[in-house]
């Protein structure tokens, strides 16, 4: 085909988009054109409308119209100054198109130019009348020369000769071809994508058939709905009976899908019922067995819509025992109400009201894209939990639309209340009516009762608390219980990973084993109501955390408790015991009554823990020189005390207690155990800390007799605890201990 720019006799096309006249008499009777394609006023400025010509190679000059206010006439707005048809006048009215010869001749009518035959009010109209024109129209535009008759704005009616072109290159065809191409496309290949992952299974074949009837019926419709003005006869009905063939198809594969999916309604052979109910109707309209296309295309969809909303009533109840059959089912009715409703919101309703349609039909169909990207989610059972919100969302946004445009409807039509006003009322009204309660049943449905911060706090703790063999395991399984309210809770072990985790789609959630509890999985929330969500594992995962926190402390307060009781323990064997042992050996009253006191005030020391104040070396060798020489000597021994001069500095508090306590307990098993007449002592600065060296001439040290004592244990526990080193050995005679500790500031160390 060829379009309007250059002779030739090859086949052309002629692109005269939403120029709209008025229809003749003998047409527009049995035709009823379609609201969407009716003539529109504009608001000032012309509607251009395109007469395109398009070269084999490249696009020739393109000729613009403009449908008048009135929508009465059509003229030329304008014409591509650098194309072969420059020489026409804008501003002309396009009356007529012919053949060369004049043989053929024909008005252009609005009804010509409808992206969708479909409505003609019988099959005679459609096949007699609009198919019939539209072969009429062909045939002039294949003649190879088209004369246009044209009323210039200033002058009388005249013919003119329109050059052609071959055809149109693929850069040149509409976007709305491209958009039906895309849905059709998209369709097929999400279809046949998930049925390839579930070959055997019924639910995804029918989804495979829905897809491949959306791209019959899109593939068919971008074809003849961007055609330039006419295509044959014969291609043109064909296209449009595939078109219905398709669209049929896809409801008999959605049918399908919702009697199997997500709970199965009926048997694998009542699944094929809508489709052979369908076929029926396709074959009605193939044979021309119904009085026209509204009882052979309309009917059916509408068929096809209420069995599709009536197995959704159905899933609902089929799904109330199973939450992910829920979820999934709550995201395919949105899916289907979103769809759906937006393309009767900007293509139906407004042609009900009158009002102009600001969107093309074709691009109306991306909005079956936001249905089969649901289904596509449902099908495959991907996380839908994720997306309840957003389900909702939309949803109620849905119903915020609906309700603005049915209220502007009521004030229009009803009140007679103008159009803008009446727009403007209707969304005062929603706003202040609709949005308030929206909110209140968004908190009702997404806002769950948070669980109290601080009660679910001293809840854990006192979990954490438990004492060992006691109900730890039973305490925490109860508390999740009352949370989550799961069907069935049973014990994981402790081999659950280090978080919270969603098991099979949201049925279960797998809480991690903290401490000496080990993990659980929890399946069917709420009472088998609803699938467990992220927040859920977020909040399992802080309450894991506070438990395992809780119990840390509980161990290093244990912990701290033990080691108190141990520094207790050494410091009464080392300490006290050294003092009362040695005031029990005394012989002198008033002796024995001093090293009691000093007992006293050790066990005061002992039990509040050591003084925080740094303490001079000097002064506690001089010290301990003086209590080490009154115990030898009051056991009968003599004691030789050596300290090198550069054995001087500062100790830590814990270090003076280490000495103080060494030595002390050094002395007191020479006096029980050696029964030697000679104790030396040596102390010096070595390696930046104290070397102690304890010598007696006894009998000597026996391992075997003294490893249950808790002496040597105390003396190397408070050595290695400071980071020093102790070592026990015989001499010749008697026995060595020899000791590093380390001091805060030493002098003279080598």
């Amino acid at each position: 085909m060829t379009t309007l720019f250059g002779g030739g006799d090859r086949r052309a096309k002629v692109a005269i988009v939403g120029a709209f006249m008025a229809g003749d008499p003998p047409f527009a009777r049995p035709f009823r054109p379609c609201p969407c394609f009716r003539p529109r006023a504009g608001t000032g400025r012309a509607r251009r409308a395109g007469l395109r010509a398009v070269g084999a190679e490249s696009a020739l000059a393109v000729i613009d119209l403009a449908v008048t206010e009135d929508g009465q006439d059509i003229v030329l707005a304008g014409v591509d100054p650098s194309g072969p048809n420059a020489g026409l006048a804008p501003g002309g009215r396009l009356l007529a198109l012919a053949a060369a010869d004049g043989a053929a001749r024909i008005e252009p009518r609005a009804a010509d130019l409808a992206e969708e035959p479909d409505v003609a009010d019988s099959f005679a109209a459609l096949d007699g009348v609009f198919f019939a024109r539209q072969g009429r129209l062909h045939d002039i535009l294949v003649s190879g020369r088209v004369l246009a008759t044209l009323a210039p704005a200033d002058g009388p009616e005249r013919d003119v000769t329109l050059a052609t072109a071959p055809a149109r290159s693929l850069r040149d065809l509409p976007v709305v071809f491209w958009v039906q191409v895309l849905v059709g496309v998209t369709g097929l290949v999400m279809g046949t994508w998930v049925w390839s992952l579930r070959a055997r299974n019924l639910a995804a074949f029918m989804f495979a058939l829905a897809g491949a009837g959306l791209a019959l019926s899109a593939l068919c419709a971008s074809v003849y709905s961007t055609r330039e003005v006419a295509m044959p006869e014969g291609l043109f009905r064909t296209l449009s009976n595939l078109n219905n063939t398709g669209a049929l198809t896809f409801g008999a594969g959605m049918i399908g899908l919702l009697l199997r999916y997500p709970a199965p309604l009926a048997g694998v052979r009542w699944a094929f019922v809508p489709a052979v109910i369908l076929a029926a109707f396709v074959a009605a309209d193939a044979l021309r067995l119904a009085p026209g296309p509204a009882f052979t295309r309309y009917l059916p969809i509408l068929l096809a819509m209420l069995g599709i909303v009536t197995c959704l009533g159905l899933q609902v109840r089929a799904t109330r025992g199973d939450p992910r059959g829920r979820a999934t089912l709550r995201w395919l009715g949105l899916s289907i109400l979103v769809g759906a409703g937006a393309f009767t919101l900007t293509i139906v309703v407004p042609q009900l009201l009158g009002a102009e349609v600001t969107l093309s039909q074709g691009h109306a169909f991306l909005f079956f894209l936001l249905i089969y990207a649901g289904l596509a989610l449902g099908v495959r059972r991907t996380q839908l939990f994720d997306l309840e919100k957003w389900a909702f969302r939309i949803l109620f946004t849905m119903v915020a639309v609906v309700l603005i445009v049915a209220l502007d409807a009521v004030l229009v039509l009803a009140l007679s209340v103008e159009a803008g006003p009446a727009l403007s009322l209707s969304f005062v009204a929603v706003t202040l009516a609709y949005l308030p309660f929206r909110e209140l049943i968004w908190r009702r449905i997404f806002t769950p009762v948070e669980p109290q911060r601080q009660r679910l706090f001293s809840q854990i703790v006192d979990i954490a608390l438990t004492p060992p063999g006691g109900s730890q395991w039973e305490r925490w399984r109860a508390l999740l219980e009352d949370l989550f309210h799961p069907l069935h809770i049973e014990d994981a072990g402790f081999d659950t990973g280090p978080g919270a985790a969603l098991d099979d789609g949201g049925l279960g959630l797998t809480v991690p084993a903290a401490g000496r509890v080990p993990g659980l999985r929890m399946s069917y929330a709420g009472s088998g109501r609803r699938l467990f969500r992220p927040r859920d594992v977020a909040l399992v995962d802080e309450m894991v955390a506070m438990l395992a926190h809780a119990a840390e402390s509980g161990q290093a307060y244990e912990k701290g408790v033990a080691t108190e009781r141990a520094r207790i323990s050494r410091d009464m064997h080392d300490n006290i015991g050294a003092q009362l042992f040695s005031a029990l050996h005394s012989s002198e009253t008033p002796r024995k009554d001093g090293l009691i006191r000093e007992a006293l005030s050790e066990l005061r020391a002992i039990i509040n823990a050591p003084a925080a104040e740094e303490v001079p070396l000097d002064e506690v060798l001089a010290n301990l020189r003086a209590e080490t020489a009154e115990r030898l000597e009051a056991a009968g021994m003599t004691l030789g005390w050596h300290v090198d001069d550069g054995a001087s500095g500062v100790l830590a508090p814990q270090q003076a207690h280490a000495l103080r306590s060494v030595l002390r307990e050094a002395v007191s098993n020479v006096i029980r155990h050696a029964g030697a007449g000679r104790v030396v002592i040596e102390l010096a600065a070595a390696g930046g800390g104290l070397e102690i060296r304890v010598t007696d001439d006894g009998t000597g040290f026996d391992a075997a007799r003294d490893t249950d004592g808790h002496g040597l244990a105390n003396m190397r526990s408070r050595i290695e605890g400071l980071g020093g080193e102790i070592e026990i050995a015989r001499a010749a005679p008697g026995t060595r201990l020899r000791a590093r500790l380390p001091v805060v500031a030493m002098q003279g160390s080598t």
